[in-house]
């Protein structure tokens, strides 16, 4: 089990997870003629804070030691890895203000403002983390676009259809601009695949990849096609869950498991 390196697939996925989130919600809230409540905001809000926060403490978990943690901020000028750190201690920050700003006062016309400028840092995040992992030359798997267009499918795609499910849960008419945020977290996460399985030495044969093209993929073109007949269960959106998972999951195996790593 530890070649799939679990906290770092929690974090990876829930932190993208977050991103994308506040980005689908400040997007559709702004832009969209449906609008969700003020209690609505809140909630979805709330939401996406805990998810980012959930994949900030599982990267903790990665940590020999998580109290010398600061340790990594000595090598911001030369290491992705210090710069990681920074971008989500910023990350934090900005969502937990926006949270707050949504949760106390939703209608305050700042609060699409700071979500929008915490989405762009959520996806600098997001390209940083990929960065980390890009910059590995030995390992083609991780060498490739497949790894920042993967990631960033992973964020708009839960991202999207996490609020376009608030919308049916809720009974509100869907709007065009989540529809069309899950189809483009669809493109990027099989353009992803695509790329990725063109390189020698992926794992074709792999369940994770089955399951993964099932939960995330299937499951997401099949959610979008019951959108207009009222799907409001969040089974579906935990099924789509787990397969980015079970994606991230193989991610990491595919190279970890190899000898000699470097």
């Amino acid at each position: 089990m530890e070649h799939y390196e679990l906290p770092l697939v929690f974090f990876t996925v829930f932190a993208q997870w977050g991103a994308g989130g506040v980005l689908a919600l400040t997007l559709c809230q702004s832009f969209s003629a449906t609008k969700f409540s003020a209690n609505q905001y809140r909630m979805l809000a709330l939401l996406f804070w805990i998810i980012t926060v959930l994949g900030s403490l599982a990267s903790l978990a990665h940590l020999g030691t998580p109290s010398g943690a600061y340790r990594s901020l000595a090598g911001l000028g030369i290491s992705w890895l210090s710069r990681e750190v920074v971008m989500f201690i910023a990350l934090n920050a900005m969502i937990f203000c926006w949270m707050g700003l949504c949760w106390f006062k939703p209608q305050h016309r700042t609060v699409n403002l700071l979500g929008g400028m915490t989405a762009l840092v959520g996806l600098a995040s997001i390209l940083v983390t990929s960065q980390v992992y890009y910059q590995m030359a030995l390992h083609p798997l991780w060498h490739s676009a497949a790894t920042p267009i993967g990631f960033l499918g992973t964020a708009v795609l839960l991202g999207f259809i996490s609020v376009t499910a608030a919308y049916s849960y809720w009974h509100k008419p869907i709007s065009i601009l989540s529809r069309s945020g899950i189809f483009i977290g669809i493109l990027l996460s099989v353009g992803a695949l695509l790329v990725r399985y063109q390189i020698p030495g992926a794992d074709a044969s792999s369940p994770l990849l089955w399951w993964q093209l099932f939960a995330s993929i299937c499951v997401a073109v099949w959610g979008v096609s019951r959108l207009n007949l009222g799907l409001n269960s969040w089974g579906w959106i935990m099924l789509i869950v787990t397969g980015e998972l079970a994606g991230r999951m193989l991610f990491y195996t595919n190279v970890m498991s190899g000898i000699p790593w470097f």
